[in-house]
């Protein structure tokens, strides 16, 4: 081999060696594997504190004795799912990812300082364990940046929804925690309406806890009066594990109305232990003030969560409007403008005798039939009369008969403000109830829906 050809030769191995080099590394801004690891395996026992940094304002969780608090910027028992949640993610975090290390892409990946997340685990004693920013999710991970650095990683184990928090996400939000199957009693006093107890009866009415009312000084519950026991049980199971909206912190009780509260609701345990909650005045039209009396902290509770607690004696009242099991039915007569029909029953099968000459699909009219039975109101209305609400001319008129002779009259008027009810009288009673609005509509059907 002469020795040109030997230079040849070496030119070609050492062109060989730069390519196969050129092609395992990584062009900038690619991603590659790195076997430096940019933060170290971190163990939850190591951790103390994490400062986590959303928007701009820091909150500090600390670990003490297997709980969770929140430090900073207020001294709160942390939520202890969300907080736990931290300690075992920072426990399986994994980096090794490189991503790219352009300064341009930060934002893309929301990792920048602006959209970031930042996280900052420390031992005890302050040390720092990590510091960085969590971004965009990726595959079973995240994006992560090391603070004041530019190399964005992938982190497997990292998920951003765990961090991403403020401050009131973090803080313990639960106002009342009990066993429902330990409450006994519940007593409500209300600052317009008197006061009712009632006492578990120690049976079951179906599936529901029976109640019995031992005691009412309300003018609008007698104590002669049905009881309707979804109400009672719906108080318990929602005090059980009552959590609040947010934190009034700088409200103070006589603002809040919890000086003289609407309602006291107290819930008595097995043991005779006691739990009570004060209902304040309006924060908005959505929100009401509430707090225990053990406690200074105010809270606010959104409608739909107090929908279930806020309940006036009258609430206890039972709401049945009509209860006919469609095998005892006998007639089905609805008024309602040009949609009016009867409906009777002959033999086995149903027929129509308005309009004239109407024929009825009785598969049509089954789910109709089929409505009466244990046909409840949500609620009784609040300062409403018959003269109010549209009954006065009501809307449509609902007329049912059984076999046996009982029957059920329902007059129904305007649609409350929420649009989830309307409005209704049931015989001669003088309460105006607000009645389901999907039961009611799916018997004020159009004829046309109806014909064979």
């Amino acid at each position: 081999m002469n020795r040109k050809t030997l230079i040849a030769l070496g030119a070609f191995i050492l062109l060989g060696a730069l390519a196969i080099f050129s092609i395992n590394q990584p062009e900038k801004g690619e991603r590659t594997a790195d076997s430096v690891r940019p933060i170290p395996k971190l163990t939850p026992a190591s951790i103390e504190t994490v400062e986590i940094t959303k928007a701009g304002k820091t909150t500090v969780l600390k670990s003490e004795n297997g709980k969770y608090k929140v430090i900073a910027p207020v001294t709160y028992p942390a939520d202890d799912g969300a907080a736990k949640a931290v300690w075992e993610m920072l426990g399986r975090m994994d980096v090794t990812d490189l991503v790219t290390d352009q300064q341009a892409k930060q934002a893309e990946f929301e990792v920048d300082d602006k959209s970031g997340v930042r996280v900052v685990p420390k031992a005890a004693g302050g040390k720092v364990l990590a510091d960085f920013l969590v971004g965009k999710g990726a595959g079973g991970g995240s994006m992560v940046r090391l603070s004041g650095k530019n190399e964005i990683w992938q982190a497997s184990g990292v998920q951003r929804f765990i961090v991403d928090k403020t401050t009131t996400d973090w803080r313990d939000k639960s106002i009342t925690t009990f066993s429902a199957e330990e409450a006994e009693k519940i007593e409500i006093v209300t600052k317009d309406d008197g006061k009712v107890v009632l006492k578990k009866a120690g049976a079951k009415q179906g599936t529901e806890e029976k109640w019995d009312l031992v005691e009412t000084t309300s003018r609008r519950l007698a104590k002669s009066d049905p009881i309707d026991n979804s109400v009672a049980n719906g108080i318990v199971s929602a005090l059980s594990a009552w959590k609040a909206s947010d934190f009034a912190d700088d409200t103070k009780p006589a603002d809040a109305g919890l000086d003289a509260p609407e309602s006291t609701i107290t819930v008595t345990l097995k043991g005779d232990k006691k739990v009570t909650v004060l209902l304040g005045k309006k924060k908005a039209d959505d929100e009401v003030y509430v707090k225990t009396p053990e406690s200074p902290q105010i809270y606010t509770s959104k409608q739909f969560n107090l929908e279930r607690v806020n309940k006036r004696p009258v609430d206890f009242r039972e709401k049945v409007l009509c209860n006919i099991p469609d095998s005892d039915l006998a007639e089905v007569a609805v008024t309602h403008g040009e949609n009016s029909y009867t409906a009777v029953k002959a033999g086995a099968e149903w027929k129509a005798t308005k309009p004239a000459k109407f024929e009825l699909d009785p598969a049509k009219f089954t789910p109709i039939a089929g409505a009466f039975k244990d046909m409840k109101a949500n609620g009784i209305a609040e300062q409403a009369t018959a003269k109010t609400n549209g009954l006065a001319k009501p809307q449509a008129t609902i007329a049912v008969k059984a076999k046996g002779g009982a029957s059920c009259l329902l007059k129904i008027g305007d649609e409350s403000k929420d649009k989830v009810n309307y409005h209704l009288i049931s015989g001669t009673k003088p309460d105006v109830y607000l009645a389901p609005k999907w039961s009611i509509d799916r018997i004020l059907v159009k004829t046309t829906d109806l014909k064979k």
